[in-house]
């Protein structure tokens, strides 16, 4: 049975509580209502205790890159392939992953940003926690008791470089995972997808859709917008600049800075921070509490990100383009009221293109685009709901 596009599969609430807003169709989409998930405490670089909020909070992936180890009760490995790029030729590349649940258990890649890695639960070598650590648990909607998770380090990053100057596309990305699912001798997977891991998975979707079993996509489209791309443009002049003048790292961090800016929307700045000035004198320049928020996740992100890999993987995500009439893969798209990064309007644009029984929902949240970092309730009823619906691929 196919989901027609626009149909309400659910039936009602996505969560299981009486206070969760009802599913309702809204312009051939849903509409999901998303509540406050509590604020974090504001600490800064001038004397608060940012640890809950800094960095427990909201970037749990860059603290993963910062310990490494193998555990029993998974698997973690690596290949040596030869892969053909889009501006490289082909070329003998290393590539790694890491999995985990049972090997007959339905195999599940999951995928996220720029800076997501392929470590997705913790072990006991490398207790840290996963980069999506509220999805992804015992008892989670990606749950490694029951189903196949598999992580893949993207080409290009810190930990999986690429030696040869030039671009690094989505669909280089897609045919190394393609690679890494061959010497796994998987065939067939689901893709859960967010922000470039979206991107990936619809690269993958596109060049191999006799593999690709379903899409589940949050804050990803078909294409990038314009004022993303501007956005980005500037992070990179800013790396660029500061690498020139021998500071790569306060490059790095500043960039992160302005990135974390376009990832948040206003009215979560507007209710977490103080618009008074955390100290101030005639001498020296104030200091506000956004601004330390700013600079802890600027240096967290330079410990652990290089200025290469940064360069590619955001030019990467400029250079994304998938042609929505040539993915045949049932698919569920996500998006966010307040996504300045990729907007629900272009969700809606990839959603009424797609050729497959597709469904696009819209969640409301003030976390624009990290929401799918921070709405773990709604992105896990989603992600439950999507893997349980039955569906038909087209031929």
């Amino acid at each position: 049975v196919a989901i027609p596009k626009g149909a309400n599969s659910c039936g009602g609430p996505l969560g299981s509580t009486t206070d969760e807003p009802s599913v309702e169709p809204l312009l051939g989409s849903h509409f999901l209502g998303g509540d406050l998930q509590g604020s974090d405490e504001l600490s800064s670089a001038w004397g608060f205790d940012m640890t809950r909020s800094l960095l427990s909070h909201d970037v749990p992936d860059i603290d993963a890159y910062c310990s490494t180890g193998v555990s029993p009760g998974h698997e973690e490995g690596s290949s040596r392939s030869s892969i053909r790029l889009d501006y490289h030729g082909k070329h003998d590349l290393d590539l790694l992953w890491e999995i985990h649940g049972p090997t007959n258990s339905p195999p599940i890649v999951v995928l996220g940003g720029i800076s997501a890695g392929r470590h997705l639960q913790p072990t006991a070598a490398n207790p840290s926690p996963g980069w999506w650590a509220d999805v992804v648990k015992a008892g989670g909607a990606l749950d490694p008791s029951t189903h196949r998770l598999i992580g893949v380090e993207f080409l290009g990053g810190t930990q999986c470089p690429f030696p040869t100057p030039g671009p690094i596309t989505t669909k280089d990305q897609a045919r190394v995972l393609a690679e890494v699912l061959d010497a796994l001798g998987i065939q067939h997977v689901s893709l859960v997808g967010a922000s470039y891991g979206g991107m990936v998975a619809l690269a993958f979707a596109e060049l191999f859709p006799e593999r690709a079993r379903e899409l589940i996509l949050f804050c990803a489209a078909h294409r990038t917008h314009p004022m993303a791309t501007a956005w980005r443009s500037l992070q990179r002049s800013l790396v660029r600049f500061a690498e020139e003048v021998g500071h790569s790292n306060r490059g790095l961090a500043l960039a992160r800075g302005l990135a974390m800016t376009t990832y948040r929307s206003p009215e979560e700045f507007e209710n977490r921070f103080d618009t008074n000035p955390t100290y101030f004198n005639q001498e020296k320049a104030a200091c506000f509490e956004v601004e330390g928020y700013l600079e802890a996740r600027g240096r967290a992100f330079s410990r652990c990100f290089d200025t290469d890999g940064f360069l590619r993987l955001s030019e990467s995500i400029d250079l994304h383009c998938s042609n929505p009439s040539a993915i045949k893969t049932p698919s569920t798209l996500v998006s966010f009221d307040t996504d300045a990064l990729v907007p629900p309007w272009l969700v809606e644009d990839l959603a009424s293109q797609l050729p497959s029984s597709s469904e696009h929902i819209r969640i409301t949240s003030i976390y624009g685009h990290d929401a799918f970092l921070k709405e773990s309730r709604q992105v896990s009823d989603v992600i439950r709901l999507a893997l349980n619906s039955p569906k038909e691929v087209l031929q």
